[in-house]
């Protein structure tokens, strides 16, 4: 009897035991808060006022004439007692009718309420949606020696119905998290695995600080969503700034908890979030949070970009969970926040509602992506490794016979210690001294040992130099020197080549178009553009559309007056563009409409003085073979000259670029006819789709091919193309698809060589 008495209360005290272990928390020097809610329904609440009035209600807009709506609260005392390392404030304003967008709020502070700070914006929260009734100005971090503190509120003129009846002002200070702590904290850090699939060391909820809170419901992640704080981007007090955010959340915005699942901060160190971060369903989506987990870093990335250290944790924490949870880094799936397929390492402002994580932080996702991609595939299946500790290049080399006689097979012998992951080849002809090749197969070389005059010049100074292409003009925004070349073999491209900035003062930028649809046009038409910034030491990625130039992403780089190799890799099925500084990865942008073919690429300076060498296009391979064509009267083939090359290089799963491996080839063609025609040739002559032009070549050089209409008038042009001497062939079906019915005069220009054919098409 007596044990059945005392059971209820063993029970209930081992309860109450169990709750009081789980709410103890560690109380830090300076740590407090307190609220203030200031009714609105009478002038007493105001200093001053203009354009409103009063009712039962609360403040309600006049809008008189152009005037707009403004009022200033009486200013407030903070009463924290001994605030440290800050002071965190923010407000809630309830009414009817309300829009932050059109709100105007700002903020002053004093020490003695005699002298006043300016006064400075205050930004509405975007992290979360704001309502009509309802909106949350974001965390404002105040001086700890502050006293007093001071709102300002402005509509923009023509608002009308709009009712404000309370504003709430909250203070917190988190306390300074001690000096053994923060030491704790950064230990916890270093110990970090540098495994690239285990999760990396996270700073537990009670390290930093944490208000208990109970367990949260969880999901299945498929979506990986990252943020930035959109606070400072300075602090010595970094744990603080966790807890401030947890303060906000749970008081400001009114949830259970910190909405993200992890948070890292500029110095890499990954702090646990809601719940112990993984498979908890935060807050942080825009109030659909299922099947994410939301990664947030600390600071303001509007402008600026994340530290290498936030990034480099950030990919880590990513592949970590990507590997966990088999997520494509580089792929897509249906999420119901959009109602489609959405990228499975997403932005916050992805989902429509924000502008989180910031212009600089939303540009660094395609290199996080592509990061991530290549810390799992090296990572998970190479033992752990990360790819930055594997620093031993590939190895590539070609056998084949040196004399060939028509189309042949080339052999590559292609290792690495790791793996290797890309391959590339190209196919070189050999004009009097100079090794070219076919663009219109997609390879490209220039050595620069003469100026052969192929190539589109627009502004700037463009000279061949001492065996160097250098453009000497300071004044221009927008130099342009082009190539013809076609790019659309569905694979994957790799643009090199070396470049040395000779300005000391000014812009220093400087980049490349690939993928470009009109190499003449001042923005390339559509293409890409992989622009080096010496002015701020970063590499971007533009895009142009419809000859309209749009940023895509941005990454640190360091740039100085040296000779470089700079590489970019583009595959048009999947849009993924990569760039690399000599051996330096550097950058990555996925383009998830990307374009899929191009016709030039362009060199490009910016008031700055360049010189550019080595200029190489590769084609991709996918194996240790490929076929050569090769055939002296044929412009479709790759190798139309009795002395040409085959080169190869490759990389590894580490970013690694093997030196370039070398096949000298002769070509043995036979009898070549080398009967002069006695005129220009076309082949048939009533066109209907296909036409060859035959011709004498008199010497290596430009050729120019155009069609004019009966009255001289210009109606279609191909290319710039190079011809060796003797007897040619040039399929101009590219040039006559153009060409409505009727009859024409195409023109052969070759140097002094002219010769004009009449044509009838079909």
């Amino acid at each position: 009897m007596r044990k059945n008495v005392l059971l209820p209360v063993i029970c209930s005290l081992l309860f109450v035991l169990n709750n009081y272990a789980q709410e103890k928390r560690h109380v830090f020097k300076g740590e407090g808060s307190e609220t203030f809610e200031i009714k609105l329904t009478d002038q007493n609440a105001l200093s001053q006022s203009k354009s409103v009035t009063f009712n039962s209600n609360g403040i309600a807009l006049e809008q008189k004439g152009r005037e707009p709506a403004e009022f200033i609260l009486n200013p407030t005392r903070i009463h924290l007692k001994k605030p440290k390392p800050f002071i965190s404030s923010y407000t809630v304003w309830q009414g009817e009718h309300l829009d932050y967008r059109t709100m105007n709020l700002s903020y002053r502070t004093s020490k003695n309420r005699k002298s006043w700070s300016d006064w400075k914006p205050a930004v509405f929260d975007g992290h979360l949606e704001q309502t009509s009734e309802r909106v949350i100005s974001k965390m404002e971090f105040l001086d700890k020696r502050a006293k007093y503190i001071q709102y300002k509120v402005s509509f923009e003129n023509g608002k009308k119905n709009v009712t404000i009846s309370t504003t709430k002002l909250y203070h917190y200070s988190p306390g300074e998290t001690s000096k053994k702590i923060q030491k704790q904290i950064q230990e916890s850090a270093d110990k970090a695995t540098k495994a690239a699939c285990t999760k990396p060391s996270v700073i537990g909820r009670s390290q930093w600080g944490a208000i208990p809170r109970g367990s949260a419901a969880t999901s299945t992640v498929s979506h990986l969503i990252v943020h930035h704080e959109f606070g400072s981007n300075t602090s010595s007090d970094w744990a603080a700034r966790v807890r401030s955010i947890q303060n906000f959340h749970i008081n400001g915005n009114g949830w259970s908890d910190i909405g993200y699942n992890f948070l890292v901060d500029p110095n890499g160190v990954v702090y646990e979030g809601r719940a112990g971060g993984d498979n908890a369903i935060g807050a942080h989506f825009c109030g659909r949070n299922r099947n994410t987990m939301g990664v947030c870093m600390l600071g303001d990335y509007s402008t600026v970009t994340p530290t290498t250290a936030t990034q480099n944790s950030l990919k880590r924490l990513l592949a970590w969970k990507a590997d966990k949870e088999n997520i494509n880094p580089l792929g897509s799936s249906f999420h119901y926040s959009v109602n489609r397929a959405l990228t499975h390492i997403s932005g916050h402002r992805d989902a429509g509602c924000s502008a989180c994580p910031g212009n600089g932080g939303y540009a660094t996702l395609g290199g996080v992506r592509s990061s991530v991609d290549l810390l799992i595939s090296n990572g998970c299946s190479g033992g752990g490794t990360p790819p930055s500790s594997d620093t031993t290049p590939p190895t590539t080399s070609i056998n084949g016979g040196s004399v060939q006689t028509g189309d042949f097979t080339v052999n590559f012998t292609d290792s690495d210690n790791v793996g290797v992951a890309r391959r590339y080849y190209q196919v070189l002809e050999k004009y009097s001294a100079s090794f070219l090749a076919n663009r219109r197969n997609g390879f490209f070389n220039e050595n620069f040992g003469q100026d052969f005059g192929v190539y589109d010049k627009g502004a700037g100074s463009w000279n061949v130099i001492d065996g160097r292409l250098k453009q000497t003009n300071t004044t221009s925004d927008n130099t342009l020197w082009s190539s013809y070349l076609i790019q659309d073999s569905g694979l994957p491209y790799l643009y090199e080549f070396a470049a040395k900035v000779t300005s000391t003062t000014g812009p220093r930028k400087f980049g490349i178009h690939i993928m470009s649809s009109d190499g003449t046009l001042s923005q390339r038409g559509n293409s890409y553009l992989i622009w080096f910034s010496g002015e701020d030491n970063k590499v971007r990625i533009y895009e142009t559309v419809n000859n309209a130039l749009y940023f895509r992403a941005i990454a640190d780089v360091s740039l100085d007056n040296d000779w470089a190799k700079y590489r970019v890799t583009y595959s048009p099925a999947y849009g993924v563009i990569q760039i690399w500084k000599n051996n330096e990865y550097l950058l990555s942008w996925t383009d998830s409409s990307q374009l899929s073919s191009g016709v030039a690429i362009s060199l490009r300076t910016n008031k700055t003085a360049v010189e550019f060498d080595d200029f190489k296009v590769y084609k991709f391979r996918a194996g240790s073979s490929v076929k050569v064509t090769a055939g002296n009267q044929d412009n479709n083939k790759d190798l139309r000259t009795t002395t040409g090359k085959v080169k190869s290089i490759v990389r590894d799963d580490a970013g690694n670029w093997s030196t370039t491996g070398n096949l000298d080839v002769t070509m043995n063609f036979g009898r070549i006819f080398t009967t002069a025609l006695n005129r220009l040739m076309l082949y048939p002559n009533e066109v209907v789709d296909k036409a060859t032009l035959k011709w004498q070549q008199p010497q290596y050089g430009v050729v120019h091919i155009e069609a004019f209409d009966l009255q001289g008038k210009l109606i279609a042009k191909m290319p710039k193309d190079y011809m060796d001497k003797g007897r040619s062939e040039l399929d101009i079906t590219s040039l006559t698809t153009k060409l409505p019915s009727g009859l024409y005069l195409i023109k052969l220009t070759s140097g002094s060589y002219l010769e004009t054919i009449r044509m009838l098409k079909k």
